[in-house]
């Protein structure tokens, strides 16, 4: 085929057609009857740029010049993604495509992926963590406020909590052979599980027990407190300490409080609600699941050896205290999140130890413009 010189007039006959759902072949085949020669690429690429608003050229040859295709990323359209992605980041590629399908802009997934890297976003699965009322929030504001002032270290403070732990995992990773078909892993329907309850200090270790009962206000005053904190309370912190524990309607039972009273425990009865993320013991959980997935226990009593030998022997004293001293980063990043839960942007804000810092080291480094500006960038509401 000869060169043909593109006119403005066959852009506009183009558009024209396809405005009235003309398929590509069919504008090819009319365009040859008027005298205009082009191609099937060329059609598709003109109709491209008017999808794409880049229709407002004069003259175009196809073979001396290089027509970007709706590929071709413009600020409007990383802005159209930004503010697609900033009100519901949890959208996929396709709900994208199907907007640009509404605006009357057909283009492909690959090509919805390419401009939201870069509009600067990136893809992983969710993180869950707790939901947070507004009143909560304010809550968490205030009790961050009032321990960074006093820069409390929780010299003093037992950290304690409950967790499930189940003989089935998720946390597997499986390779196979490519174009081969994914192997199903059996998952038991109610995978066999025990409850285990303890607590930390930076003294060490609460003794751990382990349940399979539904726990009560009745089994947390006996065994519980009466066989595991009471003990280590008048062995470890026989003058001074503070009972944390969460809003639990057990740990605030009449029944549990009446007890705690007759034995003079000291409730730090301060701790506001929906906070797991301030509690230190959260960190010991995960690492305690991570474990037992590489021990892979096969029976209920592999898994139970397995909770005794970590707590035994893998929670020392000095990770005791560097799970800890991260709630220093935890209560400083609650501040300035308006009380919302934290995540991990408490690692993120802070990539260095918090071990040897103090909350009023991380509260004087989130007055500083460095961090005023990292915080600025995070578009917190």
């Amino acid at each position: 085929m000869p060169k043909f010189k593109l006119t403005h007039r066959g852009n506009l006959e183009i558009i024209a057609l396809y405005r009235k759902s003309w398929p590509v072949h069919a504008i090819v085949r009319r365009l040859a009857e008027i005298g205009i020669d082009v191609t099937w690429g060329t059609v598709k690429n003109v109709i491209k740029r008017y999808q794409y608003g880049k229709i407002g050229y004069e003259n175009f040859n196809h073979k001396d010049q290089k027509l970007p295709t709706f590929q071709y990323k413009t600020n409007q359209d990383i802005n159209f993604v930004k503010t697609a992605l900033t009100e519901n980041p949890t959208r996929t590629t396709t709900d994208i495509k199907h907007i640009y399908a509404d605006k009357g802009n057909h283009t492909s997934r690959s090509t919805v992926r390419n401009v939201i890297d870069a509009a600067g976003y990136t893809v992983s699965k969710p993180r869950y963590g707790q939901m947070v009322r507004d009143v909560n929030k304010q809550k968490r504001v205030q009790f961050s406020r009032e321990v960074i002032a006093n820069d409390d270290h929780f010299n003093n403070v037992i950290f304690t909590d409950e967790c499930s732990v189940q003989l089935h995992n998720n946390k597997i990773v499986i390779y196979r052979e490519k174009d081969s078909v994914v192997p199903v892993l059996p998952n038991p329907k109610h995978p066999l599980k025990v409850h285990v309850w303890a607590g930390i200090s930076r003294r060490g270790t609460v003794r751990i027990l382990i349940f399979e009962n539904i726990m009560t206000a009745a089994f947390y005053i006996n065994p519980i407190l009466t066989s595991g904190l009471i003990p280590f309370i008048n062995r470890e912190y026989p003058s001074s300490y503070r009972l944390q524990q969460d809003n639990d309607p057990k740990h605030t039972a009449n029944a549990t409080e009446a007890f705690m009273t007759e034995q003079n425990i000291n409730w730090w009865n301060v701790w506001p609600a929906e906070s797991p993320d301030f509690n230190p013991i959260e960190m010991v959980w995960s690492m305690l699941k991570s474990r037992l997935t590489k021990k892979e226990p096969k029976t209920k009593e592999d898994l139970i050896n397995g909770i005794n030998s970590f707590w035994r022997e893998d929670l020392t004293i000095p990770i005791c205290n560097n799970f800890i001293d991260h709630i220093y980063k935890v209560l400083s990043v609650a501040v300035v999140t308006g009380g919302r839960a934290t995540g991990d942007l408490p690692r993120k804000m802070f990539p260095e130890r918090s071990s040897g810092k103090s909350l009023q080291y991380f509260n004087r480094k989130l007055q500083t413009p460095e961090y005023q500006l990292k915080i600025a960038s995070l578009q917190l509401k």
